[in-house]
């Protein structure tokens, strides 16, 4: 309790507003530029996938945001296919239970806390919940996993701990707390949803789609700095592929199916 209680005071003495603007400015700054060999070296990033030459960002925020070949990032091609929205690794996965609560990390959460609305929470009671986390060396643009219509999209939240399993474990139910775009989106007779979860420091989540009706592997956004994607599913509307938690995965590679 005390070790928890000690990482919260610690996060929360360096995430305040002025803390947050500050490093906002210093990765768009033009100095920053200095900092990226260094942040590819520490992260062990692939700069061979990247769509741009590392020398043609202008600053950090700007390559942490960067594309990547499309070619590198193929997406399932079968109809029923459900792919992973995000770069990450699939951390936690399980079942929602009849009260519409699943426990990450030794913490039970609230899926009526997580997206604001108690009618939506009911309907997902014996669904599956899945949380992808995006390391700083992720690609870290979000994409549709599926043709969709997005029925509904708002913003909750106003906490940025840190997305991570130190976070999870010693935080204060994060995923329901933090900066978070709640999306509704549904595919024929399912309905699913997409969260979008900002981290320490930089609550910031960039949406860059432009009509309610997507294609799968379109970009929906991206985020601005380490975070998480939080992805709920009602009772029989998918079936898993074989998944053993913590699985890193790549955007675009199958990670369900939907049931007709």
């Amino acid at each position: 309790m005390l070790k928890k209680r000690l990482f919260q005071i610690c996060v929360e003495l360096t995430n305040g507003k002025y803390s947050s603007q500050a490093l906002q400015k210093l990765t768009k700054s033009n100095a920053s530029r200095l900092l990226i060999k260094p942040f590819i070296s520490v992260y062990g990033i692939n700069t061979y996938e990247i769509l741009k030459d590392v020398s043609d960002f202008k600053n950090l925020n700007e390559f942490f945001i960067r594309e990547v070949h499309p070619s590198l990032r193929p997406i399932s091609e079968g109809e029923q296919d459900f792919v992973s929205p995000t770069d990450g690794v699939i951390s936690e996965l399980g079942i929602i239970e009849d009260d519409s609560t699943f426990i990450v990390k030794g913490q039970e959460y609230s899926v009526k806390t997580l997206l604001g609305d108690k009618n939506r929470a009911k309907e997902l009671a014996g669904g599956i919940y899945m949380v992808i986390y995006l390391s700083p060396k992720n690609y870290h643009r979000i994409h549709f996993p599926i043709d969709s219509k997005v029925v509904d999209s708002y913003t909750l939240g106003k906490y940025s701990y840190p997305v991570n399993k130190a976070g999870l474990e010693l935080g204060d139910n994060i995923l329901s707390y933090n900066y978070r775009k709640v999306f509704t989106l549904t595919r024929d007779n399912i309905k699913y949803n997409l969260i979008p979860v900002g981290a320490q420091n930089v609550n910031s989540i960039i949406t860059t789609y432009s009509s309610d009706e997507v294609k799968k592997g379109q970009e929906l956004g991206y985020f601005e700095f380490g975070s998480t994607v939080v992805l709920l599913f009602e009772k029989d509307s998918i079936k898993l592929e074989d998944i053993a938690v913590p699985k890193e995965i790549k955007m675009g590679q199958k990670i369900a199916e939907i049931k007709n």
